[in-house]
């Protein structure tokens, strides 16, 4: 499951990015990637732009991993319009994912019918730029319409949903295997329910 955003541009520096759902490494939880490919060359005569010259250049590729807390935070960031920015650190590799609102010029045509003819005019749109810093060079950015962001917004959604199924039924597992290996000392007939009245804590709750 995952989105794909190409933005090539003349000047020979956008970026393509992948969002996807994916499976983790270290358990069956789902894991939210982002990877992006810096762009390599430009065709003026047929205005395309190529990434392929880069796949096989680590300086010129990145991938990161989000976390549960980190979508939700992205989410949050798209909804409210505000900076989210968040930091991973892995082999002394250092990287900076952040996320900016800002509001883009798109041109619209109406109808004018004193002129008879259509006018242009310009509307601000409330779009979203990613960017993603690795080490103190190589930076990857990309701007989302309100289309694409709204279609990402629903992509980390997507995981949540799926992050916190998945979280149950491991939780439901280890209790039930840990009903089943738990030695019982009394019979069926003499295993009573016992109630203990306890007088609840509130000392080191910070509010």
């Amino acid at each position: 499951m995952s989105i794909q955003l190409y933005k090539p541009n003349q000047k020979n520096a956008g970026a393509a990015f992948t969002f996807s759902i994916g499976s983790n490494k270290n358990n069956s939880l789902p894991a939210f990637y982002m990877s992006a490919i810096s762009q390599h060359s430009w065709d003026s005569d047929k205005k395309i732009g190529s990434f392929a010259g880069n796949a096989k250049d680590p300086d010129k590729t990145v991938n990161v991993k989000l976390s549960e807390f980190e979508c939700g935070e992205v989410i949050s960031a798209i909804r409210n319009r505000y900076d989210y920015s968040t930091f991973h650190s892995f082999d002394n590799n250092n990287t900076t994912i952040k996320f900016s609102p800002w509001d883009k010029d798109v041109k619209i045509s109406k109808y004018d019918p004193e002129s008879k003819g259509f006018k242009d005019s310009k509307i601000k749109v409330p779009a979203f730029g990613v960017s993603i810093s690795k080490g103190k060079g190589s930076t990857f950015k990309i701007g989302m319409d309100p289309g694409e962001v709204e279609v990402f917004v629903k992509l980390l959604e997507r995981f949540i949903e799926l992050f916190v199924e998945e979280k149950i039924n491991i939780q439901k597992a280890l209790s039930k295997k840990s009903q089943q290996n738990k030695p019982s000392s009394k019979s069926p007939k003499e295993e009573k329910v016992e109630e203990v009245e306890e007088e609840e804590d509130f000392e080191d709750v910070p509010f």
